[in-house]
């Protein structure tokens, strides 16, 4: 039985390249997912240092609540997976 003609497929996995397409964008959002959760850990710990640690680094108390206050989806370009 072929992959269109069978009734427990979805007919839009086939057209976009079935299971294999399927399954690499599933590895793709694990992957973003999972280094989302790290860069929202990283920036609880920047909202943890004090004031000295922080200057060390070369930001500022605001630089670290405006960095905690984005959502942890939000991440950086260069932390972000490559297609």
């Amino acid at each position: 039985m072929s992959a269109q003609t069978s009734s427990f497929t979805n007919p839009y996995l086939v057209q976009a390249g079935g299971r294999r397409a399927l399954a690499r964008n599933l590895v793709r959002f694990a992957h973003y997912f999972l280094t989302s959760l790290d860069v929202a850990r990283q920036r609880r710990q920047l909202l943890a240092l004090n004031e000295r640690a922080l200057k060390d680094i070369g930001k500022s108390q605001a630089d670290a609540l405006r960095e905690a206050d984005r959502g942890f989806w939000d991440i950086p370009e260069n932390l972000k997976p490559r297609p």
